[in-house]
């Protein structure tokens, strides 16, 4: 509505200078009125625009869940370092093991802190700072010169000390990484342990089957077998990979 003031009184206040009237009361007083209505209209507007006139700000607060960047395989959250301070970053995460492909944060007024916790489950929270108008009086004068305007986003990612904190070289490093310190850990001796744990596993398996159903066919027997088998395997690689670790850590430091 201030838009509206600021241009109607200054074409009233140019008619107005600029009327030939044998009054000269009358043309002095509404110069006067329309002169001063439009140095006001252009005084709220800029302190609207500069200070924010008629606004407040206000924080909203919303909390995600928060999976791994990486798809399969690791929890990792993976980040892209802006500059050369080391303080801004574009982090790129997922919030839902259905999306197939993980989102960068924007870089437009946005703060990205990666925060290291003891829980178990890893979170994002968004906090948005706003500048809302405190009024609807106000919203009514300076909606059309100004709207609500965002100060500031800042996400904080939560993540479990579990959790790899990687660059985005460094994730796609990582496979290399684990194949490497994998062939030298592999040597014929712990292939045979891992073998014999297996079948030792899978039998126990069977066996606890059997006690349970001792009508068991054939068919269903190989059910219990192969389902043993990709538990024993998945279990296996989840430890191996956890024993590596220290290793994986110290080889992805060197990659920047």
């Amino acid at each position: 509505m201030i838009l509206f003031v600021l241009c109607i009184s200054a074409f009233l206040f140019f008619y107005s200078f600029n009327l030939v009237t044998k009054n000269k009361a009358v043309h002095a007083i509404t110069s006067i009125v329309f002169a001063v209505l439009f140095i006001l209209s252009t005084f709220f507007i800029t302190i609207n625009f500069h200070d924010h006139y008629g606004m407040h700000k206000v924080t909203n607060e919303k909390t995600s869940t928060l999976v791994s960047s990486i798809p399969k395989g690791f929890d990792a959250l993976m980040y892209q370092p802006i500059g050369t301070s080391g303080k801004d970053k574009v982090v790129i995460f997922r919030t839902s093991e259905k999306q197939s492909k993980a989102n960068p944060t924007s870089t437009d007024k946005v703060e990205n802190k990666i925060i290291t916790t003891n829980d178990s489950k890893a979170k994002l929270v968004t906090k948005t700072v706003k500048y809302e108008y405190n009024s609807s009086a106000n919203r009514f004068w300076f909606d059309l010169a100004q709207k609500p305007t965002r100060v500031k986003t800042v996400h904080y990612f939560y993540v479990p000390k579990s959790w790899m904190v990687l660059t985005v070289n460094q994730a796609k490093a990582l496979p290399t990484v684990i194949k490497e310190i994998s062939a030298k850990n592999n040597n014929a001796a712990s292939q045979a342990a891992m073998k014999q744990a297996g079948a030792e596993y899978v039998q126990a398996q069977v066996k606890a089957a059997m006690m349970k159903n001792p009508k068991m066919t054939s068919a269903q027997q190989k059910a219990v077998i192969k389902k043993a088998t990709a538990e024993f395997q998945a279990k296996a690689q989840a430890e191996a990979l956890q024993k590596m670790m220290p290793m994986i850590k110290e080889a992805l430091s060197k990659i920047k």
